[in-house]
């Protein structure tokens, strides 16, 4: 139907004769005798031109011309000219030529749309995009990034199959097991109540690989997690995924970084240097507040143990130069609501904002720490140069923000309320252009060292869960400490970061049977049936298992990162939207009663029946990190 895309056609195609096939746009009717239309198809865009002194049934191809609908598709056939002098548009030689055609056949004429996509100035909500998806996905923003997406698969697929690994895939139809996110379940006809899960990750299967002896494998794979959304989380994602025996961290982090270097060099044609930096979770948390923090600017927060005597309490204060100068009350009203959500979801015992003046702070409620801190002081003058002393310890001047907060010493500071208030100012103050981000750095990460376990209530004697997943391995120095004071034995896990965001999370795995039996049984206290949900793995570990670890890299978020994209939507082809609904195919549909009758289920409402905690025994309990 064609013998060139619109890309393909340049000077040297002058005068020679060709069929071209795309969607019309821009139809110009200047004048009885001239038209012009603008063809666009999925490499790039050519102008058609009729003309009446050189357009054979010149009459005919402008009357089909005219009534082209914007988007109906069409096959053209026509000669290749030069532009005039001075008309040429746009970059490139092909923009030196239009074709002048000479026959016009519609090959699907489109109905009045939805909206345009080719109309950023008035596109609709995502919703509506995200229900016209093949009209969204149009757009050359989105054509942009899903090839990119493709050309970031590939470079991954020919950097592993290069370095020696296997492509292996493992099964999407699993079983369901308790390491940390709420799963999908597949009802089968097997028998009674017998369900698959979709897998949230590959993790027990490529485990199950090192015991077979492979070595090296990757895949590409599917993942599912049935978790409320966010910009940066979907219902199904794909991740990097790969698994190496006979190996320490530092193996698999070499791999990483060349695999990055690789794939940045391929698809963005930039260099970016490793090794990358490292840092200890400890160190991220306490200075950033985050265990994947933004290190391309400061705003570091500072510990001020001096403002509480409570060996259970750790205070932290965060300053943001200019902050109080620069915004008013209702600008600064996100960091404010942050720090009210996190005491609200017991992140933050208590965070206060406070307004620097010439020496003294606005904000000094009776019940803010800062306060309870001054009321301590011998006098009205000793409290006054106190503060004073404090503000220059933290290096706060007038016209800064200074936040105080106070968290338990017993929860792990995953997250911790200052973290997130510096995330919002620093988006703040680069708004406002007194913050400099360079959008084209990129600061990699490694956080290591993260703590095995974490405690799940605000006091030392909370329950311990997972901090990843239960089969990270301890620091071969903590060892011991796993038989007698597990929350403080350090993990081999390892984060990759940027600018951030969490790229991807691996780890060195758990080889020994009985080690692993003593995480499940001593540490966790798994109840038995969910303790033999992973008898398969324990048996595995026992028939010669190699030492092995490795990672697995969002390759969403990766893409999201290439293509400077803020929603993970924007680099999927179908994604779901934030209600979890596929608003295109208008999924998921309620199944009939005669298919669950097959699969002997019935549709309850919601919270009818459902079994009392007592009833389901203990479950294991979700990681801070599930992955």
């Amino acid at each position: 139907m064609r013998t060139h895309t619109c890309s393909e056609l340049g000077a040297q195609h002058i005068g020679q004769r060709v069929d071209l096939c795309g969607w019309a746009q821009n139809i110009r009717v200047l004048s009885d005798t001239l038209v012009f239309v603008q063809l666009r198809d999925a490499y790039g865009t050519m102008q058609l031109l009729a003309e009446h002194s050189r357009t054979a049934g010149f009459a005919e191809q402008k009357r089909l011309l005219e009534r082209l609908g914007s988007d109906t598709l069409v096959g053209v056939s026509g000669t290749v000219v030069r532009r005039p002098d001075g008309a040429a548009r746009g970059k490139g030689e092909s923009r030196e030529i239009e074709l002048l055609v000479d026959h016009v056949r519609v090959l699907n004429r489109a109905l009045p749309l939805p909206f345009n996509p080719h109309s950023t100035a008035n596109l609709p909500g995502e919703d509506t995009r995200l229900a016209h998806r093949y009209l969204d996905l149009r757009r050359p923003e989105l054509q942009r990034n899903i090839r990119m997406r493709s050309q970031a698969t590939m470079a991954v697929r020919r950097f592993m199959h290069d370095s020696g690994f296997v492509d292996i895939e493992t099964p999407v139809l699993f079983k369901s097991t308790p390491e940390g996110a709420r799963e999908f379940l597949v009802p089968t006809r097997i028998g009674p109540g017998a369900c698959y899960a979709l897998p949230q990750s590959p993790q027990q299967f490529k485990q199950l690989l090192m015991a077979a002896g492979f070595d090296r494998y990757f895949q590409i794979a599917r993942c599912f997690r049935d978790e409320d959304l966010r910009a940066d989380r979907q219902p199904e994602f794909t991740q990097v995924d790969l698994e190496m025996s006979f190996v320490s961290k530092g193996d698999i982090q070499r791999v990483v970084e060349q695999l990055l270097q690789h794939v940045w060099g391929m698809v963005n044609g930039m260099r970016i240097e490793a090794p990358f930096r490292r840092m200890s979770f400890a160190e991220a948390t306490s200075r950033f507040g985050s265990d994947k923090p933004d290190t391309r600017f400061g705003l570091e927060i500072t510990p001020a143990p001096q403002l509480s005597g409570d060996s259970d309490t750790v205070t932290e204060v965060l300053v943001i130069p200019g902050g109080a100068a620069a915004f008013s009350t209702k600008e600064l009203a996100p960091l404010t609501d942050t720090a009210r959500s996190s005491q609200a979801n017991g992140e933050s015992k208590l965070t206060s904002m406070h307004k620097v003046r010439d020496g003294d702070v606005a904000g000094l409620g009776r019940s803010t720490l800062l306060a309870r801190w001054l009321a301590a002081g011998a006098g009205p003058q000793a409290s006054g140069s106190r503060l004073t002393d404090l503000l220059d310890t933290f290096g706060a001047r007038s016209g800064d923000l200074l936040f105080v907060s106070e968290r338990s010493a017993h929860v792990t500071p995953a997250n911790t309320t200052l973290g997130r208030v510096r995330s919002l100012a620093a988006g703040l103050l680069r708004d406002r252009g007194l913050l400099a981000i360079p959008a084209d750095r990129f600061d990699f990460l490694w956080v290591e060292e993260f703590p095995l376990f974490t405690r799940e209530a605000d006091d030392a004697c909370g329950r311990l869960s997972a901090t990843h997943h239960p089969f990270t391995a301890p620091v071969e120095d903590d060892l011991p400490l796993l038989y007698t004071d597990p929350a403080r034995v350090r993990g081999q896990h390892y984060d990759l970061v940027l600018n951030g965001v969490e790229l991807g999370g691996g780890s060195i795995r758990v080889h020994d049977p009985d080690v692993q039996q003593h995480i499940f049984h001593e540490v966790l206290r798994l109840a038995p049936d969910v303790e033999a949900s992973f008898g398969h793995l324990v048996a595995a570990l026992g028939h010669g298992c190699p030492p092995h670890g490795g990672i697995a890299l969002g390759l969403d978020r990766l893409v999201a990162v290439l293509t400077g994209s803020t929603s993970l939507r924007d680099v999927i082809a179908f994604p779901k939207a934030a209600s979890g609904r596929d608003l295109s195919v208008h999924a998921p549909a309620p199944a009939t009663a005669d298919q669950l009758a097959e699969y002997g289920l019935q549709a309850v409402r919601k919270g009818a029946g459902a079994a009392s905690e007592n009833e389901r025994g203990a479950e294991m309990p979700r990681p801070a990190h599930g992955r």
